[in-house]
């Protein structure tokens, strides 16, 4: 078998160069971002390196073989209903790991079939195969954002989500990481007049990073507050906790976004369960969600939420936090650490 790493800009560019060189039999045993400088990737250019294997003694013979001995293709013999109850040992395996991670029941076979298209199958009981083209799915699944770049000018983002997932320190973390790290210049909005305490708690934070923050009491408000700090580089605001059922927040937090240029990124606890997760995506979508942040990655063992949220949003994930320690419980997502996360607990 030979092996090879492929080092490239973006992920596409370093499978292109290992199709280029081994062809397309070639399988990915790995991928990761390489040449991340500290502080979580906020200076620096990141690169893809994508660890590539090919068996050169797959001969077209034997391919013809497998073929002759399928005559409508791989695919038509798994296209027979599989269910968990059915399938050979090292399938029911697949399914439990992503069983264990609290994935859908509906996402984990969706997966597995979409591996077992891949494989022929007199080859579905070859575990490491399999477990290879898992990684892979999951990986596909796992959309991760590029990091933040501020060439474009003034950057405005909102965290929404429900009450109690961590908005609040996720601002903090995020201004004190730009700011005094970064060096750029951050201001902070908060509507969340709801909760005293939380206007307390952003407030100490904003005098000890000494960075402005402005009080909206009104939806009539932002606007006025984000014109006083035209001159930022980093706008953060902070809203109050919407549950999925209370229309009236929800309607009123649209109110206040209504045409202002800005992102919105949905805050969500990795303890959230799956049923949970669809209702509270579905609710906060009408708001224009851009990004996810997924929050309390150390309050829970199963991180199947990494690989379910972004695709049933369909955005990707901006950041994890894994503590409530300010500055440093925070990480930009990286597509190669949460696929790890989900696949070795």
């Amino acid at each position: 078998m030979r092996i090879k790493k492929f080092r490239a800009q973006t992920l596409p560019e370093a499978v292109s160069m290992m199709k280029a060189e081994f062809g397309d039999d070639a399988i990915i045993l790995h991928t990761k971002i390489v040449k991340r400088s500290r502080f979580f990737g906020l200076f620096g250019k990141k690169q893809y390196e994508v660890l590539g294997a090919v068996d050169p003694n797959a001969t077209t013979s034997k391919k013809t073989v497998t073929q002759a001995n399928q005559p409508s293709g791989v695919a038509s013999q798994q296209g027979q209903d599989w269910g968990v109850e059915d399938g050979s040992t090292a399938i029911q395996f697949l399914y439990q790991m992503l069983s264990k991670q609290e994935l859908s029941h509906d996402l984990a076979v969706k997966i597995v079939k979409a591996i077992l298209q891949q494989v022929p199958k007199q080859e579905w009981n070859e575990t490491s195969l399999l477990k290879m083209k898992l990684r892979t799915e999951i990986s596909n699944l796992i959309h991760v954002d590029e990091p933040w770049e501020f060439s474009g000018g003034r950057k405005v983002v909102a965290l929404v989500g429900p009450t109690g997932v961590g908005k609040t320190t996720t601002i903090a973390k995020l201004a004190a990481n730009y700011h005094l790290i970064a060096r750029k210049k951050v201001g902070l909005i908060t509507l969340d007049t709801y909760r005293i305490a939380a206007v307390e708690q952003l407030k100490k934070y904003a005098d000890i990073m000494n960075v402005p923050i402005t009080v909206v009491y009104s939806s009539s408000g932002l606007a006025s507050a984000l014109a006083a700090y035209a001159d930022m580089d980093l706008v953060l605001i902070d809203t109050y906790g919407c549950s999925h059922h209370n229309q009236e927040r929800m309607s009123a937090l649209k109110a206040a976004f209504e045409e202002l240029i800005m992102e919105k990124y949905l805050v969500i606890s990795a303890t959230t369960k799956s049923n949970d997760l669809m209702a509270i995506i579905d609710a906060f979508k009408d708001l224009g969600i851009d990004n996810l942040i997924i929050t309390k990655l150390d309050e829970t063992q199963t991180y199947g939420i990494l690989v379910e949220a972004p695709s049933y949003a369909q955005v990707p994930i901006a950041f994890v936090t894994n503590g409530q320690s300010v500055p440093d419980d925070i990480e930009i997502a990286e597509n190669d650490q949460l696929t790890s996360m989900v696949l070795e607990g």
